[in-house]
């Protein structure tokens, strides 16, 4: 595409330098830049785009964007200033690929938990309907058959953007995906116009960039904002919201979509009662108008019925019946680290969750003991280079709803895994014998293994689908779920 083309749809304040060539791609990372790209100076907390200018040039840069015009470009270098770099890329990214959300319908996740089972339900609703339906998402991309390792929860806007248009060329008529509040903070869904919307829940979360949880809870509603006020006409809209939630109910007070409402009370318009927990999933009763049907999940805990309850809204909004919806639900038999069960074959049972937020563990921790085990054993870290202050509510939440705890490493990035752990037990009253610190994670595991008995649980918590550990100097292959496996396997 002519550089002049996107001048023209990005509407910057001032150009200057050579704009009759040709763009072949759009990237943010210097290093990904390649000749004909155009490289946008984005500015971070720890570094400032414009620093890369120089190495962009080199590589082949036709042009740059940026918020100043700078005398480090050649004059035959176009620069292109804009107020807003992280919307400029995205406004790039969209063009660059010819717009491709334009012919799909696109279905947003939005929630501090839950969005990943959300989507995974949803779309194995609509696959067994005969909707083809792509995912993004934090445990892969999904396009047709395939699965693309996922790098972001939702991805930059040239890889997003790029997804989209390969999803569009399997002939996906629908896109349902996971938004994070970075990518909305970030503006990467910039010129995507969502048709349905979906609220899960608002939690303690991300406050290393967040700032506030007041911050955090405004980058969700902003978003619920944007979407009731977009160019297609908010009465064709859907927003699917949880009723239950406190922020949900005030997201219901400013948007002017229909809505469905679901939760656990009869206020909602999708509601579930009568509630059993096991082991094995859950059963409910699930109301929708007048009519009151049987429901079972193989996916336990009481969480999971309210992100059931959201992916039989989305079904509900796709025309898809009811009685179809409840069956493809119970053909789904787990998620990848989603309460992911591993066999043990000794007589206790052993998951792996990916919760790694007060509410997320507590979540997790809740539902188990609504099952009738005789102890659970949970082995949980906190990630390095994150929101601190959630370390020893976390712990709290483990102690009080364990029988054995063990703080270990998550993923410690550049920090002191043991200082990451004291922050964790600091929430927890000492002395307390059920609890203990074992700073390698493979060890933590083994000891959780050979501390358990016939009848108790143990959860390993943090990571979940994660294939690696990062520490500050290196990446190393790690999976919860390969590791209990190894250790299981050798315990005689």
């Amino acid at each position: 595409m002519k550089l002049d083309r996107l001048i023209e749809e990005l509407r910057p304040e001032k150009v200057e330098g050579k704009t009759a060539v040709e763009v072949k791609g759009v990237s943010a990372d210097s290093r990904g830049i390649q000749p004909g790209y155009l490289f946008v100076a984005v500015s971070g907390r720890d570094r400032d785009g414009a620093d890369y200018i120089a190495q962009a040039r080199d590589r082949g840069a036709v042009g740059i964007v940026l918020r100043e015009f700078t005398s480090s470009v050649n004059s035959n270098l176009a620069q292109i200033k804009v107020t807003a770099p992280r919307r400029a890329l995205a406004v790039l990214s969209n063009a660059i690929f010819h717009h491709p959300a334009a012919g799909m319908k696109m279905i947003g996740v939005v929630g501090t938990n839950g969005k990943t089972t959300v989507t995974h339900l949803a779309r194995s609703i609509f696959e067994a309907a005969g909707i083809s339906t792509g995912l993004i998402g934090t445990n892969y991309y999904g396009i047709g058959q395939r699965r693309l390792p996922a790098e972001l929860t939702t991805p930059a806007p040239p890889r997003l953007q790029e997804l989209l248009a390969e999803m569009k060329g399997a002939n996906s008529s629908r896109v349902i995906m996971e938004v994070s509040s970075h990518a909305i903070a970030q503006h990467r869904l910039e010129g995507i116009e969502f048709q349905t919307a979906v609220f899960t829940n608002f939690s303690r979360d991300h406050l290393d960039y967040h700032r506030t949880m007041e911050e955090y809870g405004a980058v969700k509603t902003g978003f619920f904002q944007d979407f009731s006020r977009g160019e297609i006409d908010p009465g064709t809209k859907m927003a699917i919201i949880n009723n239950d939630d406190h922020l949900g109910r005030k997201i219901l007070q400013m948007i002017k979509t229909p809505v469905i409402t679901y939760g656990l009370c009869a206020g909602a318009d999708l509601f579930a009662s009568d509630v059993t927990l096991s082991r094995g999933g859950s059963v409910f009763k699930l109301h929708w108008k007048d009519s009151v049907y049987q429901v079972l999940i193989s996916l336990p805990g009481r969480h999971n019925i309210y992100n059931a309850l959201a992916a039989i809204g989305l079904g509900l909004n796709e025309a898809i019946e009811l009685p179809e919806i409840i069956n493809s639900l119970q053909d789904i038999r787990g998620i990848s680290g989603r309460l992911e069960q591993v066999d043990t074959g000794r007589g206790f049972d052993l998951f792996i969750d990916y919760a790694h937020t007060p509410d997320g563990l507590e979540n997790v921790l809740g539902a188990l003991r609504e099952i009738d085990y005789r102890r659970i054993i949970v082995v949980f870290g906190c990630g390095g280079d994150r929101d601190e202050t959630k370390r020893p509510l976390m712990g709290e939440v483990a102690a009080r709803l364990a029988e054995r705890v063990i703080v270990t490493s998550d993923n410690p990035r550049s920090e002191d895994p043991e200082k990451i752990i004291n922050d964790i037990l600091s929430g927890i009253p000492r002395p307390d014998k059920r609890v203990m610190a074992i700073i390698d994670r493979r060890e933590a595991i083994e000891v959780a293994c050979n501390q358990a008995g016939p009848g108790d649980v143990v959860l390993i918590a943090g990571k979940g689908h994660e294939r690696k550990q990062i520490f500050r100097d290196t990446i190393i292959p790690f999976s919860d779920r390969d590791v209990s496996r190894d250790i299981l396997g050798k315990m005689e």
